[in-house]
């Protein structure tokens, strides 16, 4: 698992690298808001950090000091396949009935189908995450989001 390890942290650093060469060409700021560079440098400053991070960690152990690779097991698979599932059915429908109702879909399965909760709380979750999203991008960061067949 140590070399696993290790070489996964290093394709994220060197992921990352590329990423924050590219980024560099657009504008971080734009008009006293984040500009289109901001997010991809922000993602690949952070993915260099836990790249490097993840190899620091597992050079700084002997070999023994991990378990040895193991595969998902079904049960694993499937909540993994479904995740993704989840994750393009909301890219798709978010053209179609717009941000808002696609995230509350979106963490609606996520919550009561994949992670299979039935409490207040998930409700509330379910409730709060789509808004407060809304609230940060749409509202403070002031991005268009889409709005589907609801909206122009």
């Amino acid at each position: 698992m140590r070399k696993v390890d290790i070489v996964s942290g290093a394709v994220f650093v060197i992921f990352g690298a590329v990423t924050l060469i590219q980024s560099l060409q657009l504008s971080f700021f734009a008009e006293g808001v984040p500009g289109p560079g901001f997010f991809p440098g922000l993602l690949a400053g952070a993915l260099m950090v836990t790249g490097a991070l993840l190899v620091v960690t597992r050079v700084a152990k002997p070999e023994g000091a991990f378990e040895d690779f193991a595969w998902p097991t079904a049960w694993q698979a499937r909540r993994s396949l479904g995740l993704w599932i989840a994750a393009l059915g909301s890219v798709l429908l978010i053209g179609i009935v717009g941000f808002l109702l696609a995230m509350f879909v979106l963490v609606g399965v996520l919550l009561f189908v994949i992670e299979g909760r039935r409490s207040l709380s998930a409700v509330a979750t379910v409730i709060i995450t789509p808004l407060l999203a809304y609230g940060l991008f749409g509202v403070l960061l002031q991005v268009r989001l889409p709005l589907g067949l609801f909206g122009d």
